[in-house]
């Protein structure tokens, strides 16, 4: 392991991510077959917004090494920087086949595939990301044992501008983004759980968010054409869940 490396991963850790593309791209000039240095080299320019240049880096890293599970999310989130749906998706499978419990790997392959407009598979992974999530401490972050196994530092983001915000803040703008696309699916209360959670970890980015306007527009009229009856519920959403009322395919979210 390169003195290089070492320092990169140590820049990466502490989100000097400049720095640390400059310094792993010396490792991977002098350590070509260092899957390890590619991978972390791809990560830190994945954070930089360069994601043609990370997706050929993270790709070196899973041909040396294909059972690194953490490569390959980071390849399926510089994917999906370039809307390049389909390909992320197969990334992020071969992530969630080498690391079965990683919560984010699922629910990245769930947008993944209802971007590339596979709704069935997007539902199946999205299930298996809330399975996970019930594990977890209400509104707490991934345990040890839902964590991928080979974390060399922060992982990568598909909402990378918002690279400055705190942990939490990022962590819920991810379970808004499965709420909505669960909702567009069908699974009204399936997208309240994650709204719920998202809630816990950001208040207010939950409720600036669209999820409540499209729920009430989308649960508004019943199958008679009156208003749909609410019945009677709690927690962060106010209102109380909708009854089943199935919403038009994928509508457009601005």
């Amino acid at each position: 392991m390169s003195r290089q490396y070492r320092l990169g991963v140590q820049l990466l850790q502490r989100k000097e991510y400049d720095r640390a593309a400059t310094t792993l791209g010396e490792a991977v000039r002098d350590h070509p077959r260092d899957a390890l240095a590619w991978s972390s080299y791809g990560l830190a320019l994945t954070h930089l917004g360069k994601a043609a240049e990370a997706e050929l880096a993270l790709s070196k890293a899973v041909a040396l090494a294909p059972r690194n599970g953490e490569a390959w999310f980071h390849l399926g989130v510089a994917r999906a920087l370039q809307d390049e749906w389909s390909d992320a998706a197969s990334a992020y499978r071969r992530a969630v086949a080498l690391e079965p419990t990683d919560l984010v790997a699922w629910h990245r392959l769930g947008v993944a595939l209802a971007e590339a407009g596979d709704e069935p598979g997007a539902a199946v992974a999205f299930e298996r990301a809330l399975v996970l999530s019930r594990d977890l401490p209400s509104g707490g972050p991934p345990s040890a044992a839902a964590a991928p196994a080979q974390h060399e530092g922060p992982r990568a983001d598909d909402h990378a501008q918002e690279g400055g915000e705190r942990e939490g803040s990022r962590e819920a703008k991810s379970w808004l983004d499965l709420a909505l696309s669960l909702l567009a699916l069908g699974d009204e209360e399936e997208a309240v759980a994650a709204y719920e959670r998202a809630f816990t970890l950001d208040p207010e980015r939950a409720a600036r968010s669209l999820f409540r306007p499209m729920l009430r527009l989308m649960t508004a009229v019943g199958d008679e054409g009156a208003p749909a009856s609410a019945g009677t519920g709690e927690g962060p959403l106010g209102p109380p869940r909708p009854e089943a009322v199935r919403p038009p395919r994928r509508p457009e979210v601005g």
